[in-house]
C-alpha cells in the first residue's frame, strides 16, 4: 500500500492523497505498479528506476539532478536467505522507495518517531534511513564472534560435531555483510563526491560520516571472515591430531606383536628334534617368555613416550 512522508521539521507520516504543500519536500514508499501510475518523474528516470527494484545488489548512480539506486539488504535473523532488495529515488524534493515487501515504511515510521531531523531535507533523510539500515550491526557481529568462540573451544575439546557445517554457515554469512558493507560504503563516498552538485556542504560531510560508520563495520567482518579460516584451519588440525593418534596406536599395537608373532612362527615349524616339544614345562615356559617381553615392550613404549 502506498505511503507518504512529508519534511516539515521532522518527517512527518500523511495520508497519500493529502496535498504537499509549496517548497515542502515529501518522500513516498510505492510498490512499481503504484509508481508506474502517479508519474512523479521523467520517463527517463522512471525507466533507470524500475531496472533496479529487483537487483540484488547496493547501487547508486548519479544523474545531473538527481540520485537513483538500490538496497539488498541482508536479514540478520536469516542470513542466508533472500536479500530484502528495493529501489529508490531522490533529488531536492522527492525521495521515492520502489519496495514490493513493506521493509521500508517501518524504517521511515521509526524516523518519525524519532523526532527533529537535523534538516528537513531528502538527503538528511536518506542519510537517516541508511544509518538505520545498519543499527545494531556491531551488537549482531559482538553475538557472531562470541559463537565462533563457543565453537573454538569445542573443537579444542574434541566435543563438537558437524563443525565444517557451522563453519561453513560462519562464512557465508560474513561474505555477505562483507558485500554489503562494502557496498554502502561506496554508495556513501560517492554520495559524499556529491559530483551532480545536488548536496550542501554539510549533507556531504554527513555521508563521509556514514561512509566512515560503513568502514568500520567492514573491517569488523574481515576480521570475524579471517577467524572463520582460522576456526577452520583448527578443525582440520584437529582432524589430523586424531588421525595422527589413531595411526600412533596401530603402530604401538602392530610392533608390540611383532616379537610375539616371530615366537609363534619360530615355534610353530615342529621339527622333530625341536627342544623343549617334549617337554611337560614347554608350553607354560614359553607363555613366561611371552608374557615378559609384553612387560618389557610395555615399560620402554611408556618410557619413551609412545603410551
Amino acid at each position: 500500500m502506498a505511503s507518504k512522508f512529508l519534511l516539515t521539521k521532522r518527517l512527518e507520516s500523511v495520508p497519500f492523497d493529502q496535498p504537499t504543500p509549496a517548497n515542502t519536500s515529501s518522500v513516498y514508499v510505492l510498490t512499481a505498479q503504484e509508481f508506474v501510475d502517479l508519474g512523479l518523474i521523467s520517463k527517463e528516470m522512471k525507466s533507470a528506476l524500475e531496472t533496479l527494484v529487483s537487483a540484488k545488489t547496493t547501487y547508486l548512480d548519479s544523474f545531473p539532478t538527481c540520485f537513483v539506486g538500490s538496497f539488498a539488504v541482508p536479514s540478520k535473523v536469516h542470513p542466508l536467505a533472500e536479500e530484502e532488495c528495493f529501489a529508490f529515488y531522490f533529488d531536492k524534493t522527492h525521495l521515492i522507495f520502489l519496495d514490493e515487501s513493506n521493509f521500508c515504511k517501518p524504517i521511515l515510521d521509526t524516523i518519525s518517531k524519532q523526532g527533529l531531523l537535523k534538516e528537513p531535507t531528502t538527503p538528511w533523510c536518506l542519510f537517516e534511513f541508511m544509518k538505520l539500515l545498519t543499527k545494531g550491526d556491531l551488537q549482531y557481529l559482538s553475538d557472531l564472534e562470541d559463537k565462533m568462540e563457543d565453537v573454538e573451544e569445542s573443537i579444542i575439546k574434541r566435543g563438537f560435531k558437524n563443525a565444517n557445517e557451522v563453519m561453513l554457515n560462519f562464512r557465508r554469512k560474513l561474505l555477505r555483510l562483507d558485500t554489503y558493507y562494502q557496498q554502502l560504503m561506496d554508495m556513501a563516498g560517492e554520495l559524499a563526491e556529491n559530483e551532480n552538485k545536488l548536496l550542501t556542504h554539510q549533507e556531504t560531510i554527513t555521508f563521509v560520516q556514514l561512509e566512515r560508520n560503513f568502514d568500520r563495520l567492514l573491517q569488523r567482518a574481515v576480521t570475524l571472515k579471517e577467524y572463520s579460516l582460522q576456526l577452520r584451519e583448527l578443525y582440520q588440525t584437529e582432524i589430523d591430531t586424531q588421525q595422527n593418534d589413531t595411526m600412533k596406536f596401530f603402530t604401538v599395537i602392530t610392533t608390540l606383536f611383532a616379537p610375539l608373532t616371530l615366537v609363534t612362527g619360530w615355534f610353530g615349524m615342529n621339527f622333530a628334534d625341536m627342544p623343549g616339544l617334549s617337554s611337560a614345562w614347554g608350553y607354560p615356559l614359553m607363555c613366561c617368555v611371552v608374557l615378559l617381553i609384553v612387560i618389557v615392550e610395555l615399560i620402554v613404549f611408556k618410557h619413551k613416550g609412545w603410551l
